[in-house]
């Protein structure tokens, strides 16, 4: 097995073709790993969720890292994390009346949360990851939220047989 650091490109790369990753905060020197939804922008991660323990601790203490992985294969895997800092995206502020509870909860206002809303559609059924309470029911309208991760690190490492 031959092991290498992955160029950023490389990490940009596997970020661009994955959905699926480790999300990993800390509060009073205890860690929690969560998997995660997401999409890649330029210089940040975005996701979208309901308030909940991952959100408390981040509005808490910012610095995250994000981890994701392609195993899929006998011919190696590879691996990137990203070090940032969370920072929730505005709520649009007046949406129409006429939208239904999925379109209210996701309106985009301008902005990031428009780049998230557009980067995340992109792919069926985004919003139900982060939509959905245990037992498979849509929360209240109006508790969801979007966010991001600016990227301040990124490091990668695949092997290859």
């Amino acid at each position: 097995m031959n092991i290498k650091e992955m160029t950023r490109q490389d990490c940009v790369a596997l970020l661009k073709t994955q959905r699926l990753g480790r999300l990993a905060c800390v509060r009073d020197q205890k860690p929690y790993v969560v998997p995660v939804h997401f999409a890649f922008g330029e210089n940040s991660i975005f996701s979208f969720s309901l308030p909940g323990r991952k959100v408390d601790w981040m509005r808490v203490n910012p610095h995250v890292c994000l981890q994701v992985d392609d195993v899929g294969g006998v011919n190696g895997w590879r691996s990137v994390v990203v070090e940032g800092l969370f920072e929730e995206l505005p709520k649009a502020r007046d949406p129409d009346a006429g939208m239904t509870s999925v379109e209210r909860m996701t309106a985009p206002v301008d902005g990031d949360r428009k780049l998230a809303w557009s980067l995340l559609a992109a792919h069926a059924n985004w919003w139900e990851p982060g939509a959905l309470k245990p037992g498979d029911t849509l929360a209240p309208s109006g508790s969801h939220l979007f966010y991001q991760i600016r990227i301040e690190a990124m490091s990668g490492r695949q092997a290859s047989w």
